[in-house]
């Protein structure tokens, strides 16, 4: 392969490291932010290592790790440090007023649900330090079997993170089976990632 050749492979890697890097900051999500950051410093990394600018090294690898370390306390820490689960009514203020404002994103991921006339017995917001990250709203009925109308978070912790710590918190309560109508597939990924099956026309999670 000729020098040619090799410095066009070259530039290649070093320009896909550099549009990683680039994308990353266009996440919404934190968590997507640190992985794409993550693998795009690598790849420039790789470049640095190829065209022998190693500053460039030096930085990438730094970023790199910085990252890594970042998603690895994201995942040991996060969940149980920093997020906080409320149990509110319904017609709580905070709720009423969380919904207000991202009606037209909630409408998008749950088109059937009354944003004007909320109903229900059973809501939770979920919290992050101090700022409402997400809210749940549903019906509990006498067997423990919580049918939820929604569960939402901003973009910001739409990482999967927030809905395993909920479900942790709801599953510290009389609730046994949680339950959504299945017509929702902007949130069909999310739901089987918490561990929602389908059971007709539902999907079902049981808590343990």
């Amino acid at each position: 392969m000729d020098d040619k050749t090799l410095n066009i492979i070259f530039n290649v890697i070093g320009y896909a490291g550099t549009a990683l890097v680039l994308i990353s900051f266009l996440m919404s999500s934190v968590y997507k932010l640190r992985v794409i950051n993550t693998i795009g410093s690598a790849v420039s990394a790789v470049y640095g290592i190829l065209v022998h600018t190693y500053p460039t090294v030096a930085l990438n690898s730094a970023l790199a790790i910085i990252n890594i370390f970042f998603l690895w306390r994201h995942f040991t820490d996060k969940s149980e440090k920093i997020y906080s689960a409320k149990p509110v009514s319904v017609t709580d203020e905070s709720v009423r007023f969380f919904i207000d404002k991202y009606v037209d994103e909630i409408h998008e991921f749950f088109p059937s649900f009354d944003a004007v006339n909320i109903t229900g017995n059973a809501a939770f917001l979920i919290f992050c330090e101090d700022t409402i990250a997400g809210v749940l709203i549903g019906k509990k009925n006498e067997s423990g079997v919580l049918e939820i109308y929604l569960d939402f978070v901003t973009k910001t912790f739409r990482d999967f993170s927030v809905g395993k710590f909920l479900y942790r918190e709801i599953a510290k309560t009389s609730v046994r089976k949680c339950r959504f109508l299945a017509d929702i597939p902007k949130s069909y990924v999310y739901l089987r990632k918490i561990g929602y099956k389908r059971v007709g026309d539902y999907m079902e999670l049981e808590l343990k």
